[in-house]
């Protein structure tokens, strides 16, 4: 049983007519007389009845007509839905990132994007493993993440390098390291470090390649600061994340000199059509653009 023999069979049922019916599908009468005796011998029963001209339905052919709207509404009320949907989800443009400094600046990029635009964004917060799958995957509109040598080989994504992040340090004032110019990651080998909320994952590997102790996670800048006034370690963030200053406690040291730095770029699917997908990008490029210089 096929979907256009059920709609051959309604036509023919609303008009009692095999003609008119043809009309209007747009078909020959001998193709709807046709699926209809195919559909005939498939249930085993006779749906019309025919005198001369003129057709009408049988009992079956009545039931059997019942039951067949049913599934033609049915079916025409799913593809409303998905028309529905789909057409819904072209002003949805969904933003997944990683943590970084993105983070910082997505409530102004969201507010200067939807003031001029009917779209609206879903921001999504994602791990850095997951989020080149979604976006390959169609989860996601726009990625902000590491720009890495796997994206650039991969020709169906466009690629807008942002900003390069940076990282900086936190120690305390009376340690010698304060007196270096410049120090390098080894110089750090033998001190506890504290990471402010998780590092990148790379760069807290190339950080463990050289610290001979493990590198602990604290999620509170409260709690950064009192492991600095008692001398228990040094901190380390992102340099867009400060803790307060307190020069007779801490010193900030800069590690923008240093390998662990990263490429912050926005991604998208070179066949991306969405609804003011362009107009995104180049609110991208306006913000982002004037932020690339916080570091």
């Amino acid at each position: 049983m096929e979907i256009k023999q059920l709609k051959y069979f309604i036509e023919v049922a609303k008009r009692e007519h095999l003609s008119e019916a043809a009309l209007e599908l747009n078909i020959a009468q001998s193709a709807i007389s046709r699926q209809i005796a195919h559909l005939e011998n498939e249930l085993q029963v006779t749906l019309f009845k025919r005198e001369g001209r003129n057709i009408y339905l049988t009992d079956e052919g009545k039931q059997f007509f019942s039951e067949a709207t049913k599934i033609i509404d049915q079916l025409d009320e799913t593809i409303r839905l998905f028309h529905n949907q789909s057409e819904s989800n072209h002003f949805i443009i969904r933003i997944g990132y990683v943590e970084c400094y993105i983070s910082q600046v997505l409530t102004l990029l969201i507010q200067a994007f939807e003031n001029n635009s009917d779209s609206i964004i879903e921001p999504i917060l994602m791990k850095e493993s997951e989020i080149l799958n979604a976006l390959i995957t169609n989860q996601i509109d726009i990625a902000f993440m590491d720009l890495t040598q796997k994206i650039k080989q991969n020709t169906s994504l466009k690629i807008n390098p942002l900003f390069e992040e940076n990282f900086h340090i936190y120690v305390p004032k009376d340690d010698p390291i304060t007196m270096a110019t410049n120090p390098p990651l080894i110089q750090f080998s033998n001190k506890s470090i504290y990471e402010l909320y998780a590092l990148p994952p790379h760069i807290k590997q190339t950080l463990a390649n050289v610290v001979e102790t493990p590198i602990r996670t604290v999620t509170s800048t409260q709690l950064a600061q009192y492991l600095l006034n008692k001398g228990r370690g040094y901190i380390i963030a992102p340099s867009y994340q400060l803790l307060d200053k307190n020069p007779q406690k801490w010193i900030d040291i800069s590690l923008e000199h240093t390998e662990l730095k990263r490429t912050i770029c926005s991604i998208i699917r070179r066949d991306n059509r969405k609804n003011d997908i362009q107009l995104m990008l180049s609110t991208i490029d306006q913000l982002l653009s004037r932020s690339a210089t916080y570091h």
